[in-house]
């Protein structure tokens, strides 16, 4: 077994274990938090980049734990299917089939995810911040939009993986010429 082989095993079963974990902690974190079972922030193994004790005063019902669920499960969508990309890509590099159409159009749909993923993340903001302050009285309930610096370097990246997904789609086609030349 190759070095690459062996190497794309083990990356492939690792997105193949996030890509089983990824909707479980979604789900554990919005059952969990601000309760006495919320291990992952307490432990500080889960940061999130919002306070939701500064949006609102009234503990989280259920209710609203399932809505906030459910749109984090949308937005985690996208990350479950860039995981599904990356596990075709690497059983794929897995197998020695490193230059193939099919890894560059894998590479490609990789860019897009990037610009889902920001694109999700800019209206997951507001659609939280909602529902978190929902239960506030009125006049305390808000709506935050944000498009950070760190928004436009995932844009960024995100046409860079694009940019390497013609290459390689054009380096096939000019390999795949250069075979039924004679």
């Amino acid at each position: 077994m190759s070095k690459i082989e062996k190497n794309s095993r083990r990356v492939r079963k690792l997105f193949q274990t996030l890509l089983f974990l990824t909707p479980l902690l979604v789900i554990y974190f919005w059952l969990t938090v601000d309760t006495p079972y919320d291990y992952l922030t307490t432990t500080g193994m889960v940061q999130t980049s919002f306070d939701i004790d500064g949006w609102t005063d009234t503990p989280l019902t259920l209710n609203t734990r399932f809505i906030a669920m459910a749109v984090s499960l949308l937005l985690c969508s996208i990350i479950m299917y860039a995981l599904k990309i990356l596990v075709k890509l690497f059983k794929n590099y897995e197998n020695n089939n490193i230059f193939t159409l099919e890894n560059a159009m894998s590479y490609q749909k990789l860019g897009y995810c990037i610009f889902y993923w920001v694109g999700g993340g800019f209206l997951y903001q507001p659609i939280i911040t909602l529902i978190l302050t929902f239960n506030n009285p009125v006049g305390d309930r808000m709506i935050a939009i944000s498009f950070l610096g760190i928004d436009f370097l995932t844009v960024l990246f995100g046409f860079i993986v694009l940019i390497i997904s013609w290459v390689m789609k054009e380096g096939y086609q000019l390999a795949d010429e250069q075979n039924y030349t004679i």
